[in-house]
């Protein structure tokens, strides 16, 4: 059910407008179905895997590949990822109450999109540094609230136009080249599983067996989010246009779809809200924030979002390139993850080593930074654009025949795997962690191992 809440997210229904600029029903729903599916199975099995086994959250469980200060690189991406769909999904909460206002007969400018993106801002703020309870009251309102109107927007739909008429909308802004535009909703899929890489780990740590820590994540953040994303698809489609707040009054009437729009406001809020109070933990991690009181910690998660409130159209049409991005940053992540978890230490890791921020531990490798690790990575980046590019939709021959997102995962792993073994730090990481291993087991306990912990 946890899941089920994340996979019927807001920014779900951004993801399927995206798709309805390049290509119709059909293709779009194979692609998000399909894309889904393989971006969080590429983003889940190692995660889920190590954080349930460890119980420990995602960016601990890529310390072992990346070196204890390594993470703090992979908590920037952690910080774009999740404050950048802040952003957007804050934008949408504008556009919401501006046709709410619209609908209503009054006659608003683009100003009051950024006034909203503000507000939402500071309602956001409000209910983080309110504390858990309050989220988890919101939450609880909420998420049945949005399946609801998820299921509402379905009938509609069917009700009103059927299959073949939705099926037979042409896409609002395709491309000159079909087979490129259906290979890039495909990366938008894969993409957008993969983006789930800040929510897997702490979703699976506290699950009891490994296929609860599994199943649910590829069931629900897979199927039935690209789901989610295709009845949006279909919506923009019928509706033509590419904002989930043009789709609710016309869906369901001036009363329904003031109150649609309502409810899709304040679900947005609640997810901004989610999306901060893991950023502040997150921030935990950087020695320097480690003390600071949590409402400054919101204020200085808040400011990066600023600039949605002065430039909200701007940046909320370049959210597929973001969505693209996503790809970018988290597929080679999970390719190393992959290779070092699954395949070079058969999912096993020293967990005391994971906190040990000591140069004779087990996870240094050199100056605290996997260095191998970091290369992987940029190299990983690398692949994916020179094989497409988001920003221009430049592509290169190759991404006809392989996905960017899949390629910026493999090319990665060899690498890492290969570069471990040849410079022996593999070798090297695994030796020292069963000194420590063995030596927890005397009688006298961890204080063996190093004096200074």
């Amino acid at each position: 059910m946890t899941n089920f809440a994340y996979a019927i997210a807001t920014w779900c229904f951004l993801t399927g407008g995206y798709v309805a600029q390049l290509v119709g029903a059909v293709q779009g729903l194979v692609c998000l179905i399909a894309g889904t599916m393989i971006g969080v199975f590429l983003t889940t099995m190692p995660l889920a895997l190590g954080c349930h086994r460890y119980g420990i959250e995602q960016m601990d469980c890529c310390t072992p590949s990346f070196g204890t200060r390594g993470i703090k690189i992979l908590l920037i991406f952690y910080l774009i990822n999740m404050l950048g769909w802040s952003g957007l999904i804050l934008v949408m909460f504008g556009n919401g109450i501006q046709n709410i206002l619209e609908a209503i007969g009054y006659q608003t400018g683009e100003w009051v999109v950024g006034a909203g993106v503000a507000l939402g801002l500071w309602l956001s703020y409000l209910m983080v540094t309110r504390g858990v309870h309050l989220m988890n009251i919101a939450t609880s309102i909420i998420t049945p609230g949005l399946a609801v109107l998820i299921v509402y927007m379905f009938y509609v739909l069917f009700r009103d136009y059927g299959w073949d008429q939705i099926a037979a909308a042409p896409p609002l802004d395709p491309g000159p080249d079909p087979i490129k535009n259906y290979l890039i909703c495909v990366e938008y899929g894969v993409a957008s599983g993969i983006s789930w890489f800040g929510g897997v780990g702490f979703l699976a740590r506290n699950t009891r067996t490994r296929r609860n820590a599994i199943y649910p994540e590829l069931i629900q953040l897979g199927f039935v989010m690209g789901v989610v994303c295709s009845i949006a698809l279909f919506s923009a489609l019928v509706i033509k246009s590419d904002d989930p707040t043009e789709w609710m009054v016309p869906l369901g009437g001036i009363y329904l779809g003031v109150l649609a729009l309502i409810f899709v406001a304040l679900a947005n809020i609640t997810s901004t809200a989610v999306s901060l109070f893991a950023s502040g933990l997150a921030m935990r991690h950087v020695h320097i924030l480690r003390d600071r009181k949590w409402w400054q910690l919101m204020v200085i998660l808040i400011m990066p979002c600023v600039p949605f409130v002065f430039w909200p159209r701007e940046l909320y049409d370049m959210g597929d390139a973001f969505l693209a991005f996503n790809g970018t940053m988290y597929a080679p992540i999970s390719g190393i993850l992959f290779a070092d978890f699954i395949f070079m230490r058969r999912q096993k890791y020293n967990v005391w080593s994971i906190f040990e921020d000591h140069a004779k531990g087990s996870y240094h490798y050199a100056w605290g930074f996997n260095w191998i690790a970091i290369g992987s990575l940029l190299l990983g980046q690398a692949v994916y654009i020179w094989i497409y590019n988001p920003g221009t939709e430049a592509t290169h021959a190759l991404f006809f025949y392989i996905n960017p997102s899949i390629a910026a995962c493999v090319v990665p792993a060899v690498t890492y795997a290969v570069g471990m073994r040849l410079l022996g730090w593999h070798e090297q990481s695994v030796r020292i962690s069963e000194e420590h291993r063995s030596r927890s087991e005397h009688p006298l306990g961890q204080r063996l191992i190093e004096p200074n912990i």
